[in-house]
């Protein structure tokens, strides 16, 4: 047949943007860099395209479209690709998603190499990509967090016993165990974990086929390219597939959201810690492999992992806030921000494990100032005073209100208070003294009594702690066996695909 002068030609960037078809001129460099995207973000990618060009070959062969010769030219061409390294081989393209093609029709000319990208689009294409990077960031999160809920498991254990003071407003509020305040962080990244298997769920649907909205007229086999390539199953309505809000737009901001809940709850901890181990609280000292030291303060020793923490989660809050602007003003919507976002998230839960893994924990300070600090056991006072006395709580809140005054203004501390004390306290509000007797007082005063009487579920007490972590741990056992599970139907998949092109190659 005749063939015009840009027959055959690959452009640069895309290869069927070619001036002269369609269009007239060369693409401006603006929207040649636009549309390649960032450089690095690219490299990461190309495998995935290498992956959704050998899946949708063998789909096309297996239905009858290809004829076998031209596939197995076409698949030995990528396995030579293979050879020679994936990301070099389409970084020299400079055809992005259409590095595959680019260079299937540079090696083995357009009747051949032209027919790969029969009955899919830019869209489906972008769509795949996207589903499985965040896939395969969703199982790193994911074992992130197994690991970080591990070391947490393994702190509470340790420290089931260790007596501190817990606070609210910055406040010192009521005694607790070390134990307890940690388990309150693991049941968080529970949480965080059940997320991210959500959030996996939905991902990892197949887009592929889709095209641009409504697939194509080809005898294609949307299933059989999702089995290939890892996916659980298919997007049944093609235009969400690829332009649904949800579906396009929604799983990159749920990609951006539930890492960001992670971070939320990894940068809390880090917070936590920082103030903790100020010389004021004192109560953990970081390795000196997460701190920094001063050009001119010989003495200082700086928690600079954990400011770094916390500034990642920053970008992590402000990188979500700039997208879902972004996806309400811009139709097709940028992801660019997302993996620098979830690259930060890795490494702050992956850090923050080897944090807590080096970590001091002074018992004594934290038992020091539950003892003595800012009447930590009035709640228990009060306590008391109900279950001894009859009295209602408010009346007895009010008493131990009266009490701490006193105290205060006398410089005295919990540790100076006596039955005679409360008395008087009790006096001032109703007219009559309670006569708890000293013995009862003391023992409510007491931090590590405060911690045993709280036996509710849930509560700080040493057997509900015990029981939590038992019940915690069995629940990490599961998720990481679920987690071992996607990793191998991952696994098993990409087997197949190879299986499948040997088979295509050999027949």
């Amino acid at each position: 047949m005749s063939k015009g002068s840009i027959y055959g030609k690959v452009a640069k960037g895309e290869p069927y943007r070619k001036a002269g078809a369609r269009l007239t001129e060369d693409a401006e460099e603006v929207q040649y860099r636009t549309k390649l995207g960032d450089p690095v973000q690219q490299m990461r990618e190309f495998k995935i395209y290498h992956q959704f060009d050998k899946a949708h070959l063998v789909m096309l062969t297996e239905q009858g479209f290809l004829k076998r010769e031209d596939a197995r030219k076409m698949l030995k061409a990528l396995r030579e690709m293979e050879q020679q390294g994936v990301e070099t081989v389409r970084a020299q393209t400079e055809a992005g998603e259409h590095s595959g093609e680019a260079w299937l029709i540079t090696e083995l000319g357009e009747d051949i190499g032209g027919r790969i990208h029969a009955g899919r689009s830019s869209g489906d294409f972008m769509a795949v990509t996207s589903r499985i990077f965040i896939r395969e960031f969703i199982l790193k999160l994911m074992a992130a967090s197994i690991a970080l809920r591990k070391r947490l498991l393994a702190m509470a254990g340790e420290h089931i016993d260790t007596v501190m003071p817990a606070s609210t407003w910055s406040q010192h509020a009521q005694p607790t165990s070390f134990a307890h305040y940690v388990m309150s962080w693991e049941l968080s990244l529970e949480n965080d974990f059940s997320r991210l298997k959500q959030l996996y769920e939905r991902v990892n649907m197949s887009p592929a086929g889709a095209a641009i909205m409504t697939g194509s007229r080809y005898p294609i086999k949307r299933e059989r390219t999702a089995e290939l390539l890892g996916f659980d199953g298919v997007i049944s309505n093609t235009r969400y597939a690829v332009l649904g809000f949800d579906g396009w737009l929604g799983v990159p901001a749920e990609a951006y959201t539930v890492p960001a809940l992670l971070m939320m709850n990894v940068s809390g901890i880090a917070s936590e810690l920082y103030l903790w181990s100020t010389t004021e609280f004192s109560y953990v000292e970081l390795a000196d492999r997460y701190c920094g030291t001063s050009s001119i303060m010989p003495q200082k020793k700086n928690p600079y992992t954990l400011m770094w923490i916390r500034g990642a989660a920053a970008r992590t809050y402000g990188h979500l806030a700039s997208y879902l602007y972004e996806m309400h003003d811009v139709c097709m919507g940028y992801t660019r921000q997302l993996a620098p976002t979830l690259d930060d998230v890795l490494e702050a839960t992956e850090i923050m494990t080897g944090v807590l893994d080096t970590l001091t924990i002074k018992k004594d300070r934290m038992l020091e100032n539950a003892t003595n600090l800012n009447w930590i056991c009035a709640t228990d006072i009060a306590d008391i005073i109900v279950m001894e006395k009859g009295l209602p709580f408010r009346t007895a809140h009010q008493i131990v209100a009266i009490l701490v005054r006193i105290g205060i203004s006398r410089g005295l501390t919990q540790t100076g208070v006596t039955s005679a004390l409360v008395d008087e306290a009790a006096v001032e509000y109703m007219g009559q003294p309670l006569g708890l007797g000293d013995e009862l007082i003391r023992k409510a005063l007491n931090p590590s009594e405060c911690i045993k009487a709280r036996t509710l579920t849930g509560g700080p007490a040493p057997e509900r702690v015990e029981d939590d972590i038992a019940r915690a741990k069995a629940r990490c056992t599961d998720d990481e066996a679920s987690l071992d599970a996607m990793g191998k139907r991952l696994s098993h998949a990409a087997d197949s695909l190879e299986e499948a092109i040997d088979n295509i190659l050999t027949a």
